[in-house]
């Protein structure tokens, strides 16, 4: 209630479901970063860009479910259906690099795919 956000669909993700996190980077190509859910439990993105230039910028991407947003500084994206296994959007410059969840705070069961270009591992 104190968030103004829709939040029942997490607490039964994680209390009534055996579901995991797998988010992925599918592709970059120029200025277009396609992500690809491959868990099946939802949740709301946040990403890292690095440009051609060196200069970086924010994303957040909520869920449907959620009605709403996060307070954040980042770039707000629009939502992300939970019927659609992939999500695409558009930067500004043509993109070097990219990290889903640079805090770590995603418990994401495969980080392998969470990151593109120089930072990948």
């Amino acid at each position: 209630k104190v968030s103004g956000l829709h939040l029942d669909w997490y607490l039964n993700e994680w209390t009534q479901t055996t579901h995991t996190i797998d988010y992925a980077i599918k592709s970059v190509e120029g200025k277009t970063i396609t992500l690809e859910r491959i868990g099946q439990m939802p949740m709301p993105i946040d990403l890292e860009v690095t440009y051609e230039d060196g200069t970086t910028e924010s994303f957040n991407i909520a869920i449907e479910m959620m009605r709403g947003n996060k307070p954040t500084s980042a770039t707000i994206l629009k939502d992300w259906g939970w019927a659609y296994p992939t999500y695409s959007f558009e930067t500004t410059k043509n993109v070097k690099t990219v990290i889903i969840d640079k805090s770590g705070l995603m418990a994401d069961v495969d980080l392998s795919n969470n990151r593109f270009g120089e930072t990948s591992k």
